[in-house]
């Protein structure tokens, strides 16, 4: 059974419930301004959606899309009904929406010295047992450097930066 997808709007019972748990979910140095996702979400290029089981908030997902790619920038599941298959079913249902693109999304690199290692190896577990490929491109940051994997096997890494120059703080207003 599919999930019901709303957008994420101010003033829209969503908004709330999908703040809170973007906050709650992602450490600071992942998080990008919030009023960022909002504007930037106003365009065709992204989309910022909540995902319900009939009546009930089970996560969220906020993708940028860029010629044939799109990007899940964001992915969390509801802390209540984490690890009961939602994460699994917003990917499917994802995966069905972008049909003939590739969806990609990045995740720490494991790494042994790292002490949420156990977690980055699960969360790669996770993805290719949703249909992700690791490649080649990867994004150095100041605490974790981090894979994209993909679901088609070969990605354009120059497409990848054009999704991510579009979106960037605070430039990106220019680039439409």
């Amino acid at each position: 059974m599919d999930l019901d997808i709303q957008p994420v709007r101010p003033g829209q019972d969503n908004y709330r419930r999908v703040k809170q748990l973007y906050f709650r979910a992602f450490p600071k140095y992942e998080q990008e301004p919030w009023s960022w996702l909002m504007l930037k979400s106003r365009f065709k290029r992204a989309d910022f959606m909540a995902f319900y089981d009939e009546d009930q908030f089970v996560g969220f997902a906020y993708v940028i899309h860029s010629q044939g790619c799109h990007y899940i920038l964001f992915l969390a599941v509801a802390d209540q009904v984490r690890s009961q298959g939602y994460g699994s079913r917003i990917i499917h249902q994802l995966r069905r929406h972008y049909r003939d693109d590739s969806l990609l999304l990045d995740v720490e690199e494991p790494d042994d010295r790292a002490a949420n290692n156990q977690q980055r190896l699960r969360r790669v577990a996770f993805y290719r047992r949703n249909g992700f490929y690791p490649t080649t491109k990867r994004f150095p940051e100041e605490h974790v450097t981090f894979r994209v994997l993909a679901t088609k096997r070969q990605i354009n890494g120059q497409r990848v930066d054009r999704i991510f120059d579009w979106f960037s703080w605070p430039l990106g207003w220019l680039i439409q």
